[in-house]
């Protein structure tokens, strides 16, 4: 099987792998936008009630938002995280995390 140079046969969605990750790049900048407006919703809560439940809530939403720019920054520089058929996966890994923290945003303010 030949693999044309930035394709992958599969890759999905008739997008080359290259695309994907330019996709997944774009998903996982938005995800760190929403870690800042969760933590700026529970920083507020916080300063507000001291309750242990939502320094928890800041905390893992810290350590949330460090996961994502460590992994957007991996896939940036390292081209390692660009191996053929990566797009994909990662794409549906941030799409649903993406999803995940608009519901929490959404129970948040409600």
């Amino acid at each position: 099987m030949q693999i044309e140079h930035g394709k992958h046969a599969g890759a999905g969605m008739g997008l080359a792998n290259s695309q994907l990750i330019t996709v997944d790049l774009v998903v996982g900048i938005a995800n760190i936008c929403l870690l800042l407006i969760l933590m700026y919703m529970y920083l507020q809560s916080y300063r507000q009630f001291k309750s242990r439940f939502t320094f928890g809530l800041l905390a893992f939403a810290l350590l949330l938002l460090l996961q994502n720019v460590l992994f957007t920054g991996f896939l940036l520089y390292y081209q390692s995280f660009r191996g053929p058929g990566m797009g994909l996966p990662i794409f549906f890994l941030n799409i649903i995390e993406f999803f995940a923290f608009l519901i929490l945003i959404w129970v948040t303010r409600v």
